[in-house]
């Protein structure tokens, strides 16, 4: 079995790690309010952890030149956009 090799750590990597990790870390988020609320849900919080996400991984894939990566981010973050506004736009304002 080839043994996987790890090229040096670049710390220029951090942003695309980061950003992957507020990714799927929206996910987590969505699934623990959906088991909260018995029901599917899907807040204002799992949009804007997706803007984040995208953001860091648009300029990750602006590091790496990567058009194909940086496409999809930044369609993504656009499109999340989108639906953190209308989000908002739908909520009633919380007391807290």
């Amino acid at each position: 079995m080839p043994e996987l090799e790890w090229p040096p750590f670049d710390p220029g990597a951090l942003v695309g790690l980061v950003g992957g990790v507020v990714f799927f870390g929206s996910w987590v988020l969505q699934a623990i309010e959906t088991r909260q609320a018995g029901q599917p849900v899907v807040s204002w919080r799992f949009f804007a952890m997706r803007i984040t996400g995208s953001l860091l991984l648009v300029v990750e894939s602006i590091r790496v030149q990567s058009p194909g990566l940086f496409l999809v981010n930044l369609a993504t973050l656009g499109l999340m956009a989108y639906n953190l506004f209308m989000a908002w736009s739908a909520e009633p304002a919380e007391s807290s």
